[in-house]
């Protein structure tokens, strides 16, 4: 699954109605997804033949912007390992259905920055960067 389908996993599992017995399951199984998916983006991007390495050598400038977007991973993953535990205890749905949305927004947020970042290297001319 792609980052951009668990994300819309999640949006759809927290659709679901608080009181639904169901909540809780399709939450966590979202959760679940949106994990292997946010993994697989993260080697994608962060491992050494990734998607970073690449830009830091064509464009060795946006180095401090690279270092924010693995600084969003991080956050990303301490994100969903606490919905993760807040599912496992006792938490009420509703507070649960708002950590996942703010969960979703920062992983929008994250890949909005990625695609400027990506835009910055390779559509911005600076006149004969190498």
């Amino acid at each position: 699954m792609e980052l951009l389908g668990g994300i819309q996993g999640m949006q759809h599992a927290i659709q679901t109605p608080v009181g639904d017995p169901a909540f809780g399951t399709r939450v966590s199984h979202a959760v679940a997804q949106l994990k292997e998916a946010f993994a697989v983006h993260v080697e994608e991007t962060e491992g050494p033949s990734g998607l970073y390495a690449e830009v830091l050598d064509d464009a060795p400038r946006l180095a401090p912007y690279l270092s924010t977007l693995v600084g969003d991973h991080r956050s990303v993953w301490n994100a969903l390992d606490e919905l993760e535990g807040r599912l496992s205890g006792r938490h009420p749905a509703e507070a649960v259905r708002r950590d996942a949305d703010r969960l979703i927004r920062e992983v929008w947020q994250h890949r909005q920055r990625g695609a400027d970042l990506l835009h910055e290297a390779y559509e911005t001319d600076l006149g004969g960067e190498t």
